[in-house]
């Protein structure tokens, strides 16, 4: 198994210094404002957000699943906007969809109340890659990511938030977007409620669900019997959806575009009759095979 992460002698990853911290923090920032994020967020929104971008690629990830995003909607603008003028043409930069496509994989640096010491052990088991057997149990993974003296520990921690050394990597995966619905609704500040809806439910597609949303039918639906914001959400969410699962599949799974389409298609079982999701296939289709998705 490839080692992304070796660390340091004790298998945690020395400290660095302060003043890096401080350049990784200006960095995360610098992302968030790019797309018209200007507000005070939590400091720990801020902390972990750091971590993560110190010690895993997520934030580099969610930086091109923003571009990508920010390209669909585009494509989308262009292609339909004589179809649906009052939904997609609604004046409006879908930065709450940008922004939350840059946070919602925050919940990587583990649960709400993990402490920075806990969430640096969640993060390195998070960011172990070429893992091709998602049934592996979590505790052969932590064998392959710690050393020796510190693979209890490493377990400890996840025991003390539900996760047995026989949970499969599927199930541990699984776990980030509650987690990130739990940070997000913890430490709000500066996020309104659609920025958090939307990051939270990336994995809706996988049954995770934390703001128990109505069926995808009755949310598409919103735009004939609801406000525009409720379809906007709709469309911004499957973007995120979408993206989340192709670029892992394009980058991590080293897939081509086909059959990472494929794959994505495969998996969204739950849209297969859902006129939005199509639409978003439509686009995440030709700018992936016109290899400008993420430009």
């Amino acid at each position: 198994m490839l080692r992304m992460f070796e660390g340091g002698a004790d298998g945690i990853d020395p400290p660095k210094p302060k003043q890096e911290d401080g350049i990784l923090h200006d960095q995360v920032r610098a992302s968030l404002e790019r797309v018209g994020f200007h507000e005070l967020l939590h400091a720990e929104i801020n902390n972990r957000l750091t971590l993560l971008e110190k010690d895993s690629q997520f934030n580099e990830y969610s930086r091109r699943i923003e571009k990508g995003m920010a390209n669909v909607l585009a494509w989308l603008e262009n292609q339909y906007a004589q179809r649906y003028p009052e939904a997609i043409l609604a004046k409006k930069n879908h930065s709450d969809g940008r922004i939350a496509a840059i946070l919602h994989d925050i919940g990587k640096s583990g649960p709400v109340n993990a402490t920075p010491e806990e969430q640096q052990v969640i993060i390195k088991i998070f960011a172990r890659e070429n893992i091709r057997n998602s049934n592996a149990p979590v505790a052969e993974i932590v064998a392959e990511a710690f050393n020796d003296n510190r693979i209890a520990e490493a377990l400890s921690t996840l025991e003390k938030y539900g996760i047995g050394g026989n949970t499969t990597m599927r199930e541990f995966w699984d776990k980030h977007a509650q987690w990130t619905h739990d940070i997000l609704e913890q430490y709000p500040q500066g996020l309104n409620d659609r920025i958090r809806i939307i990051a939270g439910s990336h994995h809706i597609n996988r049954g995770v669900n934390p703001y128990n949303l109505p069926d995808e039918e009755v949310l598409l639906s919103a735009n004939i019997i609801g406000t525009l914001e409720e379809y906007m959400e709709a469309l911004e969410g499957r973007v995120l959806i979408a993206l989340d699962q192709y670029e892992a599949a394009i980058e991590r799974g080293k897939l081509t575009h086909e059959a990472a389409l494929e794959r994505v298609r495969g998996g969204m079982v739950k849209y297969k009759n859902d006129a939005l999701m199509k639409l978003v296939f439509d686009a995440v289709d030709e700018l992936g095979r016109n290899g400008e998705i993420f430009k």
